[in-house]
């Protein structure tokens, strides 16, 4: 009976965690399209490079990644950790634009410059 039990609780517990897979990977797909539509954008406005848009997309997904996982975490410090996520995505942001476009590009992602507007070549 008891081997029974066990038997039940470790199958409910293997299609639990397989079903909760699938949020994630959804959650996943929607920020790789607003990752790659944001930096597409940015890269249209601001004229950096293919290798730096491809670089870019890596960092804005990876941050975005981190937040929601920072932001769902019961035990950790979410606003401390957030800051050091968002540091950490400004650093990574000025090694791979010039300086320049990372102004530019931190100007329009904080609403300095209005969208549209103002074409930056």
């Amino acid at each position: 009976m008891k081997k029974l039990a066990l038997l039940i609780s470790f199958f409910s517990l293997f299609i639990f965690f397989s079903v909760a897979q699938k949020p994630a990977s959804i959650t996943r797909d929607i920020f790789s399209r607003y990752v790659e539509d944001k930096v597409t954008y940015m890269q249209d406005l601001i004229g950096f490079t293919d290798k730096q848009a491809t670089q870019l997309k890596v960092i804005e997904l990876q941050f975005l990644l981190d937040v929601q996982k920072a932001e769902t975490c019961f035990w950790c410090n979410s606003e401390k950790r957030i800051r050091k996520l968002q540091a950490a995505r400004k650093e990574g942001l000025q090694k791979i634009l010039d300086r320049d476009h990372y102004i530019k590009y931190d100007a329009i992602e904080n609403d300095r410059i209005q969208k549209g507007e103002i074409r930056v070549e």
